[in-house]
């Protein structure tokens, strides 16, 4: 897909499900295209902040981002799936990924293949939600005499693909209906995604026209450049200690093997103030949306320039998601190109 398609906001399981159909609502009457709901363990589960959002909703498209193949088996995504898709009247889009190494070692369900395995997952899902009766049996998955009861709406929903490095983005530019990029992604990231997105499609011959590159960011609008700072660092120290070490996400922004070590390292000390220092407000400004108004207009420009063509506001603890809704769909979407 070339150009801007639209802007949205996503939800965490951070807040309270009331929050999200709250959320889900502004960004409709707001304008925006899109409610995107993550299943982070261990907070709120996804799937019922998909359900909720779809009920309060009729026009938005409401995203699951994501899922993993080891916490489920494909049976019961596609189920869940095609109910979704029911509820929501063929507006839901499907996130799907290995989920985080970290979440998945402590359920101890991590078996180091997540390429495989995620590929396998897809394949029996998609073929579940046809409505046919399935008997299938791969490395991973067995599926015997499996039929949903009811009929899906669509023999064919989109499923995005959620992976950071370049084997998995190619694997969804071959299988993938669209890419979930990881918050803190960058224009010089979204561009080395394309590339790899690109390399995958060409392995089937499959055209990208209809492909569609999704950008979570981290969102802090405060004319208080000190204060929008202070918040967003607060928020990165959540993940970034649990990057992966000169993997691409960190690598396009600049933030070295070292650094990210240094701040695991502080995290698993518990030393809160060191971690604080080591997440530079550069390094800030570098992964998140953060600053006034027109700074992260120019940003979100940036972001879409190199490729993005979905832009999806992520949830920072101490902002008002509601709020920025408000502001993404009233001042910011007619100023992108």
């Amino acid at each position: 897909m070339k150009g801007f398609k639209e802007l949205g906001v996503a939800m965490t399981g951070v807040f309270p499900v009331s929050d999200a159909v709250e959320l889900a609502r502004v960004a409709e009457s707001s304008g925006l295209g899109s409610a995107w709901f993550a299943e982070d363990y261990f907070f709120r589960g996804g799937i019922p902040y998909i359900a909720a959002a779809a009920m309060a909703t009729k026009r938005i498209r409401i995203g699951l981002g994501v899922v993993n193949p080891y916490s489920r088996h494909p049976a019961l995504i596609a189920m869940e799936f095609a109910t979704l898709d029911e509820l929501s009247n063929m507006r839901t889009v499907f996130g799907l990924g290995s989920g985080v190494p970290f979440w998945m070692d402590q359920m101890g369900i991590y078996d180091y293949k997540p390429l495989s395995r995620t590929r396998a997952c897809i394949d029996l899902v998609r073929k579940i939600m046809t409505g046919d009766n399935i008997n299938h049996e791969d490395k991973f998955f067995k599926a015997k005499d499996i039929k949903l009861v009811f009929k899906p709406v669509r023999k064919s929903a989109p499923i995005y693909l959620a992976f950071e490095g370049p084997k998995g983005l190619e694997l969804s530019g071959e299988i993938g209906d669209g890419v979930i990029l990881s918050i803190f992604c960058t224009p010089s990231y979204v561009k080395f995604a394309w590339d790899c997105v690109a390399k995958g499609a060409k392995k089937v011959e499959k055209p990208l026209d209809d492909y569609e590159m999704v950008a979570y960011m981290p969102m802090v609008i405060d004319d208080d450049l000190d204060n929008a700072l202070n918040i967003a660092r607060e928020f990165s120290k959540l993940y970034l200690p649990h990057s992966q070490e000169g993997g691409p996400l960190m690598s396009h922004a600049g933030v070295k093997p070292e650094d990210t070590l240094a701040m695991r390292k502080a995290s698993e000390k518990g030393d809160d103030t060191l971690l604080s220092q080591l997440i530079t407000d550069d390094m800030l400004k570098e992964l998140c949306l953060v600053g006034d108004k027109d700074s992260c207009i120019k940003r979100l420009q940036k972001m879409i320039d190199a490729g993005a063509n979905t832009i999806v506001a992520f949830p920072v603890p101490g902002t008002e998601p509601v709020d920025n809704a408000k502001i993404l769909g009233t001042d910011f979407t007619h100023q992108l190109k």
